[in-house]
This record gives C-alpha cells, structure tokens and sequence, in this order.
C-alpha cells in the first residue's frame, strides 16, 4: 500500500452486520473483495492461484496492445468481451471479475461458449471470445480455458445456407418490437446491408429520386468506423422505399437513418437489435437464425429472380 495512503477512503466503508447494508456501505465478501483487488492492484506480480480473473485479462489485453500493436478496434473488442466476462455474477453478490483463477473449472467456461451457442452468435464471436479467455488463463496443461473447443464455421455452401422466405419474413414484420425494426428487417432482406452498414445508413445515402442506397462506412458494435470499404450503391424495393421515408423525411443529409432508442443522434445497438429480432422469430414460431442470415433472404431472392429471368426468354 502506498504510504500516506488511507485505505478506508480507498475501498469504502464495510456492512459487517447481518442486516442489509445501508446506502454508501459494502457487505463482508464485497469489503474482501475490494480490499484483494486493492493488494492485487499494488503489487508487482501475483501467484496464479490469488490474480482475479480481471486482472489476468486486464494482463493479457496490455500484454497483446504492446506485444502484438494491436488495433485501436480490436484492442476495444477485446476489452468489451473482457467486461461482458468479469460482469457475470459469482456467488450472488460478487461477479467473475472478482474470482481467482483456481476457482473457475472447464465447466464454468464450458457453460459459457454454450450460451453462446444457444443465443445464436455465429463461429467467429464464440472463437473470439474463446481467444480472450485463452488469453487470460494461460495455455498451459491445467488450465481451464483448455476445455473450451474451436468452433468450426459452417459450411454454407453445402446446403446449410439459412435464410427466410417472403411469407417468413412478412410474419416476423408482423410481430417485430417497433417500426423501427420492421424496417431495419426489411431493409436487410431487400437490399442485403450489412448490419455495420444500417447502422452507418444516413439521410443523405438514400435517393429516393433514383431508387438507390449508397453504403459508404459501416460502424463497429461499440460505435466505431469501420474503415477501408468501398462504397457501393444497391437499388431499392417500393418495400424498402416506402419504410425508409419516416426516417428520413424532414431530416437532416448527416442525421443517421436509425438512431438508438434511448441515445438519440448515436447508431442503434446491434446486440438490442439482436435480442428483438430473436423474440420477434419466436412469437412467430420462426427458426431462430443470425441476423446476417436476412442478407441470405436477399441473396437468394435475387438469385431466383435472376435465373428465372435467363430461362424466361
């Protein structure tokens, strides 16, 4: 501990009576929590078995941001996955953030990348996130982290494409969260945006004169360029005309087409956005795909409508 230094203004002030803590004070196993990650914050190295799970990712993000010069983007990835992983909760009133290294079993990571699986998220995120894990456990022959198994990528070539068809999708409009949503599906099953890119969608990127929508940029989940795209433009459905123009109408060229609900002038959140579409699907009783799988409904659409078109004549 720093000399001089006053821990009680430092860690707060400890609850140790039965009875619920007041306003301002902390519980026993929150005190000792706070008071291990105070130590721990103050030495120079730590045994395994004492670094808190976010300390050794904390170690791993600064080791990989000067060893491996990462990108800004994806040193942010990496700690956004971080936070998701420390925020989780960990004997009621303490997080994994706060457990020790030697307190996480192949179970518990096991139990994690099923979550993943189950929620929908595609081979990449759940590698990702096995990656940061890696990372903070260490490769070494006891470590957890060992249990959590690549995922392998689909094959979507070979019949596994997913995707819905116009009767599907006219229902999941039907039961989607807002109008907002409704016309966030049919803009990607009609003209086959990426999510970064309707998120990046503003006023002045869409001609309704000429039926065009001009992608230039895209935005990360947490709100960042994505830079190094090409611009490209796609033509437009009455559909998708008709459900742009409330987003755009009397509004500035800059202003984004679709703002967060609660955070206006800022890109809708993919993660919401994905919740409500997956709660849409199910009062539905549609299968549950990923949202990058409305872009196979514009594929396929697109291919069918040009194969009938060379056959027609």
């Amino acid at each position: 501990m720093p000399s001089g230094k006053d821990s009680r203004k430092s860690l707060g002030k400890a609850w140790l009576k039965k009875s619920r803590p007041p306003a301002n004070f902390m519980t026993k196993a929150q005190a000792e929590a706070a008071a291990q990650r105070f130590l721990d914050d103050h030495a120079t190295s730590l045994p395994d078995d004492r670094r808190t799970l976010k300390r050794a990712l904390d170690d791993f993000i600064v080791h990989s941001e000067r060893e491996r010069n990462l990108r800004a983007s994806t040193s942010a990835e990496y700690r956004r996955i971080a936070n998701w992983l420390c925020d989780r909760t960990w004997r009621g009133e303490l997080t994994w953030g706060d457990r020790p290294l030697d307190t996480s079993s192949g179970q518990d990571l096991i139990a994690v990348r099923s979550e993943l699986v189950d929620a929908g998220r595609n081979a990449s995120t759940v590698n990702h996130v096995r990656r940061i894990i890696r990372g903070g456990f260490g490769a070494h022959a006891s470590s957890p982290a060992l249990a959590w198994e690549w995922m392998s990528a689909k094959v979507e070539s070979e019949g596994q494409l997913r995707f819905y068809d116009p009767a599907q999708l006219m229902r999941l409009k039907a039961h989607a969260h807002s109008p907002l949503d409704a016309a966030v599906y049919t803009l990607a099953a009609e003209a086959g945006p990426r999510l970064s890119e309707i998120s990046a969608l503003k006023v002045r990127n869409v001609d309704f004169l000429n039926g065009i929508l001009r992608f230039e940029d895209g935005y990360t989940r947490r709100g960042g360029r994505k830079k190094g795209r090409r611009v490209r433009s796609v033509p437009t459905s009455a559909n998708v005309r008709a459900v742009l123009l409330p987003h755009c109408q009397t509004r500035p060229g800059e202003a984004l087409v679709f703002e967060h609900e609660a955070k206006r002038g800022e890109p809708i959140g993919g993660i919401s956005l994905y919740r409500r579409f997956v709660s849409a699907a199910k009062r539905t009783g549609l299968p549950i795909l990923r949202f990058h799988d409305l872009r196979h409904s514009f594929g396929t659409r697109r291919s069918a409508h040009s194969t009938s078109t060379r056959y027609s004549g």
